[in-house]
């Protein structure tokens, strides 16, 4: 295991680059770890995991990733995003400050994945998800019905 592992400057190399490239590209949202940790984001889905995590120590493993992903878009430099990811996770999730807990962390940002075109505002080459493209793949309603207090049906973002 390296000892870096949970360092910012860990990531590959291309990682890197293409994240500084693009660390003051505008946010169309940017949110505080406080509006984070109280899950207070314009995105019900993106919500729904963050009240998951708070009410059972885990996100479903596929929404973890986008809960990770939405955290780097809505955050003013990945820096400080990976901070708050560990912030998170490292306070509500059951396996927080477990190794398998900051790969999935780390795999955001681009560790274990390779460059992805086209490149785009705020991830550059990084893999990009939407809760829009996860709806496809995943149960969106059924989920944020379960864990939201306050649905009344999503409409998701692109």
């Amino acid at each position: 295991m390296r000892k870096d592992y949970d360092q910012f400057e860990s990531l590959p190399a291309w990682a890197l680059k293409t994240l500084r490239l693009h660390a003051r590209d505008e946010r169309s949202y940017v949110y505080t770890l406080e509006k984070f940790e109280r899950a207070k984001t314009h995105d019900p889905l993106w919500n729904a995991a963050q009240t998951q995590l708070l009410q059972e120590g885990r996100i479903h493993n596929y929404l973890r990733m986008l809960w990770g992903k939405k955290i780097i878009e809505w955050t003013r430099t990945p820096k400080k995003a990976l901070a708050i990811m560990v912030e998170l996770n490292n306070k509500y999730a059951l396996d927080g400050r477990d190794p398998n807990s900051y790969s999935g962390i780390f795999w955001c940002l681009g560790r274990y994945d390779r460059p992805w075109a086209p490149e785009r505002p705020i991830f550059g080459t990084v893999r990009y998800m939407s809760s829009k493209n996860t709806a496809r793949k995943f149960n969106v309603q059924e989920y944020v019905q379960q864990y939201s207090s306050s649905y009344k049906g999503v409409t998701l973002e692109k």
